[in-house]
């Protein structure tokens, strides 16, 4: 497993959802699921309220790239989040929970306001977001 913590090029800035799921638009046959989200949407239309619901009554919300995208196009300020991908979408429903959510291809996770932190098995996926923020941590 990699892991790196993401820094922003500007001090005393965050990452945004929109700007930490860019680097995954490259990424091909991945699927990706929405454990938990909490913070603001740009809209009353988007409620994350009613985004936590649904993801509490199904375990998770199953998203295909392009909702992904999309979900970080409208989310204006998160607080925490938690996601999980993989390129068998049957790992998104077995590996869920907090012993086996590290079987995943790739993890993200925003910790405690400002800390995004992404988890890997996939070494390439590490290297693009070193390159697109140089401030990075890899973490052993």
């Amino acid at each position: 497993m990699y892991k790196i913590e993401l820094n922003p090029d500007i001090e005393n800035d965050f990452l945004t959802l929109e700007e930490v799921v860019e680097p995954m638009n490259s990424l091909e046959g991945y699927f990706w699921k929405l454990l938990w989200v909490d913070g603001q949407s740009e809209t009353d239309e988007y409620s994350v309220f009613e985004l936590q619901e649904v993801i509490d009554q199904q375990d998770g919300v199953l998203l295909d790239q392009e909702q992904f995208v999309s979900l970080g196009h409208k989310m204006q300020v998160l607080t925490e989040a938690l996601i999980i991908g993989d390129r068998t979408e049957n790992n998104l429903m077995v590996n869920i929970e907090d012993e086996n959510i590290y079987d995943n291809e790739v993890v993200i996770e925003l910790v405690k306001n400002s800390h995004w932190q992404i988890i890997t098995t996939d070494q390439n996926i590490i290297d693009t977001y070193k390159v697109l923020f140089p401030k990075s941590e890899i973490i052993d």
